[in-house]
């Protein structure tokens, strides 16, 4: 019999408080040659040329904050910094990464990384996706904001999908409303370009994603969620919103066919077509999917031609991890299934699918 959540949180509470230092264990005992190689040139260059023959039309012009009108430079430039704001009456925190390049005055994008369940701004940032250098390279801002935790012992971060997953859902947290409410004070303080806020994230983090572009499709100019599905019902955007999905084949957490998955959640999840559907409904594509680009061990096509483009790649044997960064740390329940890739570079075909959208 499946443990409800409750039961898994009394069972598990003593393993997750020793979670801190296996963590650390387990990084410190990784192989030199464990991190992500850097992406060769030939291989930029391949998912530039396919991603740059996806992109909208004509880019709109870019649309300043009004953090564009202050000289201030509110924050150090070249590093990230932590961040909080009380939203519903809970204190919400962040990591936010300014390059080196920033000025003020001139605009800049901003991607949101989204954690996984039981994951963290901080995790994400600096053990798993690795944006920190693309946007030092291509200058872009880059936002990691933390999930709510329960009061509980198991202070697991989830974030409110819709249907899944965990203590957010359970307490319909308005996550929606937090990271527009962060937006709004980012742009306030920093020099955005209001025309290119992008949304990416990992699992629980990926169906946050499809969530903000359903219920902010006026601030979001595209999102890329990486393993997992569209778990909530059918939305209405108010705008189109271009979809990059990322998916391993083998995930056992969140099956790319759906079913149950076989994380904390106790969830079972739709089929991921389901989702990706129902975009290219809301993109307006027309006709079949056809081949993008290969690279490695991941498969990109188009899903038809589309007034916003909906495209998807597919990891062959890909397990529930972001391909090319950081390989999970630790397996803590019922998960055997897939790989890890270290060979499709995820967050630098994100972001040049992101680079070439616009409101």
């Amino acid at each position: 019999m499946a443990l409800t959540y409750a039961s898994t949180r009394r069972l598990l509470i003593l393993a997750l408080l020793m979670l801190p230092p296996v963590l650390s264990a387990c990084r410190a005992l990784r192989a030199p040659d464990a991190s992500p190689p850097s992406a060769l040139p030939e291989t930029l260059q391949q998912i530039d040329t396919a991603f740059g023959e996806a992109d909208a039309p004509q880019a709109a012009p870019e649309v300043a904050s009004t953090g564009c009108t202050s000289d201030a430079l509110p924050y150090p430039t070249g590093e990230s910094h932590a961040r909080s704001l009380t939203h519903d009456g809970i204190e919400r925190t962040s990591r936010v990464f300014i390059p080196a390049s920033y000025a003020p005055g001139q605009t800049m994008p901003v991607v949101f990384v989204l954690h996984g369940g039981f994951g963290s701004g901080e995790q994400i940032e600096t053990n798993s996706a690795e944006f920190n250098p693309i946007a030092e390279r291509e200058g872009f801002i880059v936002v990691y904001p933390d999930g709510v935790a329960s009061d509980g012992l198991l202070k697991a971060r989830t974030w409110n999908g819709g249907d899944c997953c965990g203590y957010a859902a359970e307490a319909n947290i308005d996550d929606v409303g937090f990271l527009t409410t962060l937006l709004d004070e980012l742009q306030s303080e920093l020099c955005v370009d209001t025309a290119r806020v992008y949304s990416t994230g990992m699992s629980n983090g990926a169906i946050m994603s499809y969530r903000l572009a359903c219920e902010a499709s006026d601030r979001i100019a595209a999102i890329a969620p990486v393993a997992a599905p569209q778990a909530f019902p059918p939305c209405d955007p108010s705008h189109p919103v271009p979809l990059l999905h990322i998916h391993g084949t083998d995930d056992p957490n969140a099956p790319f066919e759906g079913g149950e998955g076989c994380g904390f959640a106790n969830f079972t999840f739709p089929p991921t077509m389901d989702g990706i559907d129902l975009w290219r409904d809301a993109n307006a594509c027309e006709g079949s999917p056809s081949p993008l680009t290969t690279i490695a061990d991941g498969t990109c096509e188009t899903m038809g031609a589309c007034e916003s483009p909906v495209l998807r790649c597919l990891i062959e044997g890909g397990g529930h991890s972001w391909p090319g960064g950081h390989p999970p740390a630790l397996n803590l329940r019922r998960c055997d299934g897939g790989s890890h890739s270290i060979t499709f570079p995820a967050s630098e075909v994100i972001w040049r699918f992101f680079e070439g959208q616009s409101r």
